[in-house]
């Protein structure tokens, strides 16, 4: 029965069917309107919507949720997708746009920086809409991130990324007084690992081969295995680092818990847990960063965590300081693109660089200093004009 209008009150009503995918669907609601050729233009135009609908693409279909599902089912990771699931919940991803999103950022993180709009927003809903669409399930959606000059963004109030040299991390070495942490940042920071792939090896997993002096990170970042290369000192603090696990779990093992103890010093934190497989002891990077912390402010060093005296140091002291083909230092450091290494991974050392390159230099020797100079005779200047 199609949709007709009648009047009931002060207001034109519709009622009747509309078509839709599961079939024929009653209407039977208010047009708001007291103007019968108001209302008829309403009927026309909710018929319009039920054809529209019916001869939409089955892509048009596909809500954010459901992407969300297929991308949590893929096995990726679900950082920020909670809060954006919440926000989007049954959006059409065909009725979502860049500018929707970016609004939804501002909504999300209201007093937040523009690197966070972009790290916690843009990318993982790029990300979720990216893989449906390579499905083919859903339509792609444009979707510009902030950038620094967008007039109605903040900036970050942290400082900028650094990288530190040999002598930051002997410092802190020095200081350190456990040889967990000791080893863990030579080795991020001779090998560009990301503190996650360091500690997820396995002590007795071949991909810790000593003898070739090799490592191997299983399922990085980018999403593939990297290899790294150790140096001949990584690999004796790493025989080291084992033998101190092993005279701890020694003493672990005979160790008399203090629930069975009259007196005596009280086992407890560190001591009275079992040394785990890992090669760096630690399962958690918030175990990490505390140890960090505490180490640097007892060495009188700036807290820089891991990523800069890891990957931005690797960086900068294969290019910068040693003169390291990008394509190299990319391959070595796991980079998935040269673009990304050079843009946000190489700090530049600008101190004295203008004096040594462009700085007064000594005179140079004359090749006939030695020898008496010759006389230079010049002649009147005649004019070669012919005559006339």
């Amino acid at each position: 029965m199609p949709l007709t209008i009648y009047k009931r009150g002060r207001f034109w009503w519709l009622t009747g069917t509309v078509p839709t995918r599961q079939g024929e669907q009653r209407v039977h609601e208010s047009t708001g309107e007291t103007d019968e050729a108001k209302a008829n233009k309403v009927r026309l135009n909710r018929e319009l919507r039920a054809q529209q609908e019916i001869d939409l693409d089955p892509k048009d279909f596909f809500t954010f949720a459901q992407a969300v599902e297929a991308y949590l089912q893929a096995g990726k990771s679900e950082s920020y997708i909670q809060k954006l699931l919440e926000h989007f919940a049954d959006t059409r991803i065909s009725d979502m746009t860049g500018s929707g999103v970016r609004a939804a950022a501002k909504v999300l993180y209201p007093g937040a920086a523009y690197t966070t709009w972009n790290r916690q927003v843009i990318i993982p809903t790029r990300a979720v809409i990216n893989l449906s669409a390579d499905d083919g399930k859903c339509r792609e959606v444009v979707i510009k991130g902030f950038k620094k000059s967008d007039k109605d963004v903040r900036r970050p109030s942290t400082p900028s990324k650094r990288a530190v040299d040999r002598s930051y991390i002997d410092t802190f070495r020095e200081h350190s007084d456990d040889p967990r942490i000791s080893a863990l940042m030579l080795f991020i920071y001779q090998t560009g690992a990301r503190v996650s792939e360091a500690i997820a090896l396995e002590d007795d997993s071949p991909d810790v081969d000593l003898v070739n002096r090799k490592v191997i990170f299983r399922d990085t970042k980018n999403g593939e295995d990297g290899e790294a290369d150790l140096t001949v000192e990584m690999v004796y603090e790493i025989q080291e680092l084992r033998q101190w696990k092993r005279e701890r779990l020694a003493a672990w093992e005979v160790r008399v818990p203090w629930k069975n103890r009259r007196s005596g010093p009280r086992h407890n934190g560190r001591a009275a847990k079992k040394p785990n497989t890992r090669l760096f002891g630690y399962i958690q990077r918030g175990s990490v960063y505390k140890d960090i912390k505490r180490i640097c402010e007892k060495a009188g060093i700036p807290y820089l965590g891991t990523h800069q005296p890891g990957r931005h140091s690797f960086a900068t002291e294969m290019i910068v300081r040693n003169g390291v083909d990008i394509a190299t230092t990319a391959n070595k450091g796991r980079w998935k693109t040269k673009k990304l290494l050079l843009e946000n991974y190489t700090h530049g050392e600008g101190k004295g660089v203008i004096d040594k390159v462009f700085g007064k230099k000594k005179p140079r020797k004359a090749a006939n200093a030695g020898d008496k100079a010759t006389k230079v005779v010049t002649r009147p200047y005649t004019s070669r004009k012919r005559p006339a």
